[in-house]
């Protein structure tokens, strides 16, 4: 039970919020230095109308374009603060801030394979469809707890001057060593490195998934020397640029910018490449409350998804979006028709049930 003063306290601050005068996020990190937060938000309504969304996601270049291309549209048509914060909004992130009581995140990035591990924990919310529209998003990756705001893809990249002046056939060629010799890299985090090592071995994408762990690590140990691995966007494209691998996963984003910086001598295939949709979980007991579903619909806005593809690269998840496509956007755009056509939509389902235990297999077998 809270005393008439630490009550009086909190419905102070909560005031300060509603007139503008404290960020939510300050009231909060005030509550929880004082022990009220999980209570805070109750404080007689006051933060009943939402005075900002507070959205998370994994840091860089990503956080000042999606203030730009969303959170500032946002606040301008409704007047509600958007904050952008770079930060490691994973499953293991959000559970232990849902279960310390005091959830300062409404939203967060992330791939499709954390809602069923997050609901299972009753960590997220079911998405309120009333708000935001299935109907602007592909249905392959539409869910009950998240569906697409943007899409990126891990692609096959290549270096030409190490092969030769030959175009891989996408990842059908990734262990075709004969052909095009030298090193290859792959995604430390494991979502398209599996399914290049298994293509290249001759399965057919229709049959990709489940994905055969056995049968990739057997050839992953016999050509271990051949593989180099990358953790993060900026390391495997310094792997292409210090011309360490003749070809490799790597996100078609960072594949864009080689291309244009090396005048095409290191260039990409969309054949083949793994598509996948990045996701805005949303926390419970999220302290915007059903606002933030107002933001997230706002995101779907065909014209905003193309400024984030000019400002980031990443493919818009609304396929309307292919109207507004120009040229020079149409050959970056993971999601522009003719290109999704040559992709393989990831099935999220077998990450969500087998990834960490083949995550943990794959970092063993590799640093063996």
């Amino acid at each position: 039970m809270l005393s008439r003063h630490a009550a009086d306290t909190i419905e102070l601050a909560a005031e300060r919020v509603k007139r503008g005068e404290m960020s939510r996020r300050s009231f909060m990190w005030a509550m929880a230095a004082l022990g009220f937060a999980p209570i805070a938000l109750n404080a007689k309504g006051a933060l009943a109308k939402a005075s900002e969304i507070v959205v998370v996601n994994f840091g860089g270049d990503a956080v000042a374009a999606w203030g730009t291309a969303w959170g500032e549209p946002f606040t301008a048509d409704t007047g509600i603060k958007v904050t952008i914060i770079g930060g490691e909004p994973t499953p293991g992130s959000i559970k232990a801030m849902v279960e310390s009581g005091s959830v300062t995140w409404d939203c967060t990035d992330g791939d499709a394979y954390y809602l069923p591990i997050l609901a299972k924990e009753k960590l997220i919310q079911p998405y309120d469809y009333k708000v935001v529209s299935k109907d602007k998003v592909r249905p392959e990756f539409v869910f009950e707890y998240g569906c697409a705001t943007y899409l990126y893809s891990t692609v096959n990249g290549y270096n030409l001057e190490k092969t030769g002046g030959k175009v891989p056939n996408g990842f059908k060629d990734f262990l075709n060593f004969k052909d095009f010799p030298g090193k290859r890299s792959l995604y430390k985090w494991l979502i398209g490195s599996l399914e290049a090592v298994l293509i290249g071995a001759g399965v057919e994408p229709d049959k990709l998934y489940p994905l055969d762990t056995d049968k990739a690590f057997a050839i992953l140990r016999e050509h271990k020397d051949e593989f180099l691995l990358w953790g993060g966007g900026a390391a495997s494209q310094q792997l292409f640029r210090d011309g360490e691998v003749t070809m490799g996963c790597i996100w078609s984003t960072r594949a864009s910018v080689l291309d244009r910086e090396s005048e095409g001598k290191l260039g990409w295939t969309w054949d083949n490449g793994i598509i996948a949709p990045g996701i805005m979980p949303v926390l419970v007991n999220n302290p915007a409350g059903p606002e933030v579903f107002n933001f997230i619909a706002s995101t779907q806005d065909p014209k905003r998804q193309i400024k984030l593809l000019e400002l980031l690269g990443n493919g818009p998840a609304n396929p309307a979006a292919g109207a507004l496509l120009t040229d020079a956007l149409k050959k970056i755009d993971c999601g522009y028709e003719p290109n999704y056509r040559r992709q393989i939509p990831v099935n999220s389902d077998w990450y969500a049930e087998n990834y960490d235990r083949v995550q943990n297999e794959f970092l063993d077998l590799m640093g063996s």
